[in-house]
């Protein structure tokens, strides 16, 4: 079963079609608990991060600044890091940017 939490709520709207996707077409036999937050990652000059918090825990954040396919994209690349990690998969920052249009091809498909 998955647990997640969206920050801020207002940013529902945005994830939660994108999360419910890619965690039935992935990950629907794990375990797991998510918080995906909004945040001004611009000083870090990132769009976003996948962090292993615990076991099954993990936390993206994402550059509240992005909109549409960036936005799809970036939330589509940090959730195939989680994907990895769950698969015990190396962390292949390559692998992650050729998933990108892949899935979101898939997502859209899918709608």
């Amino acid at each position: 079963m998955h647990c997640i939490e969206i920050i801020p709520e207002t940013s529902i709207s945005a994830c939660a079609g994108v999360l419910e996707w890619f965690l039935m077409e992935y990950l629907s036999d794990h375990g797991l608990d998510l918080t995906v937050e909004h945040k001004d990652l611009s000083k870090e000059g990132v769009t976003g991060w996948c962090l292993k918090t615990g076991g099954g825990e993990f936390t993206i954040q994402i550059h509240q600044g992005l909109t549409g396919d960036e936005y799809t994209k970036t939330l589509l690349h940090e959730l195939y890091h989680v994907y990895q990690h769950l698969n015990g998969m190396p962390q292949c920052e390559m692998c992650a940017y050729m998933s990108e249009d892949q899935n979101l091809d898939k997502l859209v498909n899918h709608q």
